[in-house]
């Protein structure tokens, strides 16, 4: 598979970084792990997207948490 996600994986992403608490977005959660397996990606791709969504997410860095920088 190609390295830049499909419009289709981000939605999925998305959907499951709206649905997953910020502690919660690692490599061994069970959701990430099958999301991963779903859309050809591997549970640490997965994660860092969703942790790169955090980092521009209002609520989280207005709560002084971040996620990856460079999203």
């Amino acid at each position: 598979m190609a390295d830049g996600w499909t419009r289709e994986q981000l939605f999925l992403a998305l959907r499951l970084y709206f649905e997953t608490p910020f502690g919660k977005l690692h490599r061994s959660n069970p959701e990430i792990i099958e999301l991963a397996t779903r859309i050809g990606r591997t549970p640490s791709a997965v994660a860092m997207k969703l942790s790169n969504f955090a980092s521009i997410d209002p609520k989280i860095v207005g709560s002084g948490r971040n996620g990856l920088s460079g999203a």
